[in-house]
């Protein structure tokens, strides 16, 4: 019996190591990444499309801008169109499942529900047809231009792709940089306020500034622009010319420097439509809708009491503290001397 034990450990081990191995795959074939659809050079895109059963967007790549001509012009942001192109590059097919189809109808592909198209400075167009979802969920029948095969495609990539106008827009209408900001001043419907930096060499954080006559340290200051920089809108923005601002119930004033440290002022006016404030920047062709309550909540910043600073308002009943190096004002008696013991 004990000769058998070291055949009976090894069988064990063997099996145990068969065991780990299968658990990590290590017998499975590794399959090739998949193939990309279509790859076009990002450069060389004159245009691309979204088209659906009720909406087509188009955008136009020119002298390195892009600009929405479909189904309205916007302002874009700096980095949508070119991320849209990056995933249109990204596409690839799960897997084949009709080479030659004799019927595209089965798979909803006769009349499309999306086209996604781009097109090249030389004339030639790539589009990605998608038709009805497959019967494995998370996943739709798809087939290029200039191909008869269907294959499958995965909703995940499509998500990257089958993009909405608003979602190609610029919805902050108010940028700036925190350092380069000298003053702030909010008028809403009569309710003012202004902030004002105390240090113009400081970082923003660094400086005092003052809410009126009340002293803001830097870091709390943050806390006022912030308020304003994060104004952002869900809707499409309008030329700003639509908009009258005979009487705007908002004005904002903020006070910057450029690189070379020469201030410069934007005036912002707001004129309220239902539950929107359309806001214009003094100069810009464009108009946001921002709701009327993050404009209360920016007016309402005007009324917060800003934090004191703990060395100089020390707390109620705490005894003051001299400035360093001088003696207190009304120092303790001293001590009556002890007689010493003979």
């Amino acid at each position: 019996m004990k000769r058998l034990i070291p055949t009976l450990l090894l069988v064990i081990i063997c099996i145990g190591g068969f065991w780990y191995a299968s658990s990590k795959d290590f017998f499975k074939e590794t399959k090739p990444p998949a193939a990309a659809l279509v790859k076009v050079n990002k450069d060389e895109v004159a245009s691309f499309t979204i088209k659906s059963t009720d909406m087509e967007i188009e955008l136009q790549h020119k002298d390195g801008q892009w600009a929405m001509t479909k189904p309205s012009a916007i302002p874009l942001d700096g980095y949508s169109a070119d991320n849209w192109v990056e995933s249109f590059n990204s596409l690839s097919k799960e897997q084949t499942v009709d080479a030659n189809p004799s019927d595209l109808a089965q798979f909803g592909l006769d009349k499309p529900g999306l086209q996604l198209t781009v097109n090249l400075k030389n004339g030639e167009s790539h589009t990605v047809s998608l038709g009805n979802a497959t019967a494995i969920q998370g996943f739709s029948y798809a087939m290029t231009n200039g191909s008869k095969e269907v294959f499958q495609l995965s909703d995940s990539q499509l998500q990257l792709l089958a993009k909405k106008q608003i979602e190609f827009m610029e919805k902050s209408p108010i940028k700036f940089d925190y350092d380069d900001v000298r003053s702030l001043s909010v008028d809403w419907k009569g309710q003012k306020w202004m902030l004002t930096k105390s240090d113009a060499d400081k970082k923003s954080y660094e400086s005092d500034w003052k809410l009126g006559e009340q002293v803001v340290k830097g870091a709390d200051a943050g806390s006022y622009l912030d308020t304003l920089q994060f104004l952002a809108t869900d809707q499409a923005a309008k030329p700003a010319g639509e908009i009258k601002l005979d009487a705007p119930e908002l004005r904002i004033e903020l006070k910057t420097v450029d690189a070379s440290k020469k201030e410069q002022t934007a005036v912002y006016q707001g004129k309220v439509q239902q539950d929107f404030v359309w806001v214009v920047k003094e100069g810009s062709p464009w108009a946001y809708a921002l709701p009327v309550t993050a404009i209360q909540e920016l007016a309402d910043k005007g009324k917060e009491t800003p934090t004191p600073d703990a060395a100089a308002n020390p707390a109620p009943g705490a005894p003051a503290q001299p400035p360093t190096g001088e003696a207190p004002a009304n120092p303790a008696p001293a001590a009556p001397a002890q007689p010493q013991t003979k």
